[in-house]
């Protein structure tokens, strides 16, 4: 070597050392910058996961604050000449249907309770006597004619009727009174959905 050192420290001799130099601490850098990529493509993903799970987190937690604002502002009627008896609206008002109410008969269309509800559950039979000869079929005919926007279901512990009363064709849903609360619920939240509230 220290005969060549001439040649080593020769403008030759320092290029080619130079290059060499180089090239090692470019390669060396270019590793370096491989490994910043790959954690910062780590990074990237963590983030983007967390994002992701923060993103279904709020839309789940939007989601439920939507059904509490329905079931906060929705207004339900039932109309049961045995409204006393029917346990469907104490289930209904403990499981956040708060505004649930029931009444015997609707003896004018333009009553209150009937305007302010949304979903109205009209029974076959004993309500509507006084305005309708076919008692509720007539009433729900006539509600849903009158609210177009209001839902309304026709529903009965009857298994016997008029099967063919136009009622059944304009409203908006038919249950048996002696359904599972489940199936009043699913029904009603259906519906609310479809409501503009």
């Amino acid at each position: 070597m220290t005969e060549n050192y001439e040649w080593i420290f020769s403008g030759v001799g320092a290029t080619i050392v130079g290059l060499i130099l180089t090239y090692f601490l470019l390669d060396k850098k270019k590793k370096t910058d491989k490994n910043k990529d790959k954690s910062s493509n780590i990074t990237i993903n963590n983030n983007n996961n967390i994002n992701s799970s923060v993103a279904k987190q709020e839309e789940k937690e939007t989601s439920k604050e939507k059904e509490n604002r329905i079931k906060e502002k929705t207004k339900i009627l039932f109309v049961d000449d045995n409204h006393t008896d029917f346990r469907i609206v104490s289930i209904l008002k403990k499981s956040g249907w708060i505004h649930t109410k029931s009444i015997k008969d609707v003896i004018n269309l333009d009553d209150q309770k009937v305007k302010d509800a949304d979903i109205i559950f009209v029974d076959i039979n004993g309500v509507g006597t006084t305005l309708f000869n076919d008692e509720g079929l007539g009433l729900a005919s006539a509600l849903k004619e009158k609210y177009r926007s209001k839902k309304i279901i026709i529903y009965s512990a009857d298994t016997k009727g008029d099967r063919f009363h136009k009622a059944l064709r304009e409203v908006d849903g038919c249950l048996s009174k002696d359904a599972e609360p489940f199936q009043f619920s699913s029904l009603i939240e259906t519906l609310a959905n479809d409501l503009k509230i």
